[in-house]
């Protein structure tokens, strides 16, 4: 019961795009075709879920474990590494995008071409950094603890991504058919949109 409060805490209730405003980019530039959105959707699954998972464990295993001693004129002063973190990170986070680039390249280069610009620039992607960080330095503010609570929390995170980039999609898919002034096509439209559809996840908030 535990682990199902925290993957619809993390899906629902702290979305990673509609509560804490991470990787708005891709969610605006890919977010025109079902498709594309639905792709995107499980490429950053993948990504955040893996790379949670091995940033957690370097992070107990080796960056707070191992310490360094340096003298000055006011005597040794000894530290951890966890001070590389942000640098170990998006290491980690590079070689899985790098992994799921390949893979799509090779079996499938029509999606290759929809995702553009926007499958490398998931290494950049503000979510998955945040992510990592979250479940690791800053695990107590989010209220998880251990591998398998971050790992449920990851999933849940990447889950909720995927599952309101694919239903914005799917709005602006249904929004094409109909007319809409001029000023207010792509972008301004599209805000305005996730903003109700924030308002809409915002009645979750009181459910756990």
């Amino acid at each position: 019961m535990e682990y199902i409060a925290i993957a619809f805490g993390a899906i629902f209730v702290n979305n990673v795009v509609l509560n804490q405003f991470y990787g708005l980019c891709p969610f605006l530039g890919v977010s025109t075709k079902k498709s594309s959105a639905l792709s995107m959707g499980m490429a950053v699954t993948f990504v955040i879920t893996l790379s949670t998972m091995i940033s957690y464990l370097i992070y107990h295993n080796v960056l707070l474990k191992y310490t360094m001693t340096l003298n000055t004129e006011f005597g040794e002063i000894t530290y951890n590494l966890s001070f590389l973190s942000t640098i170990v990170f998006i290491l980690v986070i590079a070689s899985f995008v790098q992994l799921v680039e390949m893979f799509i390249k090779k079996f499938s280069a029509p999606l290759y071409s929809a995702l553009g610009v926007y499958l490398p620039l998931i290494t950049t992607n503000c979510a998955v950094l945040g992510v990592a960080i979250d479940t690791t330095v800053n695990s107590e503010r989010i209220g998880v603890e251990g591998f398998w609570q971050v790992t449920i929390y990851a999933l849940g995170i990447s889950l909720g991504y995927a599952v309101v980039i694919f239903i914005f999609s799917a709005i602006r898919e249904e929004m094409m058919a109909y007319p809409i002034k001029k000023n207010w096509q792509g972008i301004p439209i599209a805000l305005i949109t996730a903003f109700i559809m924030a308002m809409v996840f915002y009645g979750f908030g009181g459910m756990v």
